[in-house]
């Protein structure tokens, strides 16, 4: 039996509790150093969500930005339809409209019915009837709305064809209800409407007011010619009434009395070459 010394053991027990101690130190340091190395990927997703929370931000106001902009944009091209409609410029109005909705980048809204409801206006303006009576329906559907004065404006303006092509015929009774009728709608400051009333006044005998009537239109509407030529023959039978002795002051005005003398004008009127 091998027998240890006394004084041995104490030095085998310190041996091993330094190892001991030596091991749980080292593991405890493994052991923090794992678990700093599970803290940083935690913290990496935090920064990385935070990062993209203000890029989420950032890309909303620049959105935000760019939808403002357009929208004063479209308000910009809007207002300045409104102007060119209130001058009589229906075909710059109708392309500030269309900019206008173009500019809205597909929003639908208050603003874009607005418009919508303008571009209707000048289209009407110029006579593009199917075109205003579409975009009335599809108006209606998207806002909810009816529109009884477009509406209104639109049997208005066929009225005032109608009245066109009575004259064109001689037929004076229904130009007569056709005109009165459009201004029932609302149509009162029309081009088409004003020219038509001229042209009836004319073929009426009603010298003095068709040449007042055309005075007026040709100040404002002075590109076009033909009215012009009507001007032009209007005043020589206005000088003509004027120097005839057997009228009234009355008469010199109205024309009505001579109408044998009225139709005696009209039928020596020569009607200009396409060419002149």
């Amino acid at each position: 039996m091998i027998t240890v010394a006394a004084s041995a053991q104490p030095e085998r027990h310190r041996m091993v509790l330094q190892s001991l101690s030596f091991y749980q130190g080292k593991r405890k340091v493994q052991t923090e150093k794992s678990q700093t190395e599970k803290k940083r990927p935690n913290r990496s997703r935090k920064e990385e969500r935070t990062m993209r929370k203000i890029h989420f931000a950032l890309l909303i106001l620049g959105l935000s930005l760019s939808l403002s902009a357009c929208k004063n944009e479209a308000k910009a091209y809007r207002t300045e339809g409104i102007s060119a409609l209130e001058k009589g410029d229906a075909e710059k109005a109708l392309e500030n409209f269309n900019l206008a909705l173009e500019k809205s980048k597909g929003r639908v809204g208050t603003l874009q019915y607005d418009i919508l409801a303008y571009k209707v206006e000048a289209e009407i303006q110029l006579g593009k009837l199917d075109e205003a009576e579409e975009n009335l329906k599809n108006l209606g559907t998207l806002s909810g709305k009816s529109y009884e004065k477009l509406q209104n404006l639109i049997s208005g303006k066929k009225l005032i064809v109608s009245a066109g092509n009575a004259l064109n015929e001689n037929d004076l009774a229904s130009a007569r209800t056709a005109l009165d009728e459009a201004k029932e709608k609302g149509l009162t400051a029309d081009r088409e409407l004003e020219y038509n009333e001229a042209v009836y006044l004319e073929k009426t005998g009603e010298w003095q007011k068709a040449y007042d009537s055309f005075s007026q239109y040709c100040n404002r509407y002075p590109e076009d010619t033909e009215a012009a030529r009507e001007l032009s023959f209007l005043e020589s039978r206005v000088k003509a009434l004027g120097a005839n002795p057997l009228l009234s002051a009355s008469e010199k005005t109205t024309g009505k009395r001579h109408r044998r003398y009225v139709r005696k004008f009209r039928e020596k009127r020569v009607e200009p070459s396409p060419w002149d």
